[in-house]
Formats: structure tokens, C-alpha cells, sequence
């Protein structure tokens, strides 16, 4: 595990929580989702739809630190915290960090489950 994008302690409870298959699943459903997700904000901030990417953020913030994807949460939140606060400037900048973070993620956590 790459500790850098996962925290290993978060990684080990939610281990603890369920069997394999389980954790597979929400993995998978997580990869599924993202990508969705980014998608979201990229659209919102390309119409200027605050409600859309804080929602968007919001969901990819939560979703990443339940899995332990810490710097992807922390990403994710700064985005949602800009969108909530009723501007989007700066946003392009966050959602590369979002982007980046993710496409760092995604192969480890495809390994994982394999």
C-alpha cells in the first residue's frame, strides 16, 4: 500500500470492519463513482454551477476518507469549502489538484483488489 495516498491506520479499521468481498466491492464502486464525480465538477465549474460542484466535492470528500485517501479529502474539501462559500474562482486550480490526486489513487487501489 502506498501510504502517501492511503493512511494506513484508516486502511487497517476499515479492514477490520468487513470481509474481503465487501471491501472489494466499495472499492469498486468508489473507482466507479469518482470519475462521475470529477466529471461533475468539471461541468460545474465550466458553467459556473456552485451548487453542482460543492455537491460533486462534497461527495468525493466524504467518499475518499472513508477509504483513508486522505490528500484526496483534503483536495476534494477545498473545492466544496470554495463552492460553499459562493465563488468558484481558483476552482480550475483545485479540481487539477482533485484530478491529479486521483489519477495517483485509482491504480493503487485497483491493485488492491485484485
Amino acid at each position: 500500500m502506498n501510504e502517501s495516498l492511503i493512511d494506513p491506520e484508516a486502511w487497517e479499521t476499515l479492514k477490520s470492519m468487513g470481509d474481503p468481498a465487501f471491501l472489494a466491492e466499495l472499492i469498486g464502486e468508489y473507482l466507479k463513482d469518482s470519475p462521475d464525480l470529477i466529471q461533475q465538477m468539471r461541468t460545474g465549474l465550466a458553467t459556473a454551477d456552485i451548487e453542482t460542484v460543492r455537491r460533486a466535492a462534497h461527495s468525493l470528500k466524504s467518499n475518499s476518507a472513508s477509504l483513508g485517501a486522505s490528500r484526496l479529502a483534503d483536495a476534494s474539501r477545498e473545492l466544496e469549502m470554495l463552492a460553499k462559500g459562493g465563488g468558484l474562482a481558483g476552482g480550475d486550480t483545485r479540481l487539477a489538484a482533485i484530478e491529479a490526486e486521483y489519477d495517483r489513487l485509482a491504480p493503487v487501489l485497483r491493485e488492491m483488489i485484485k
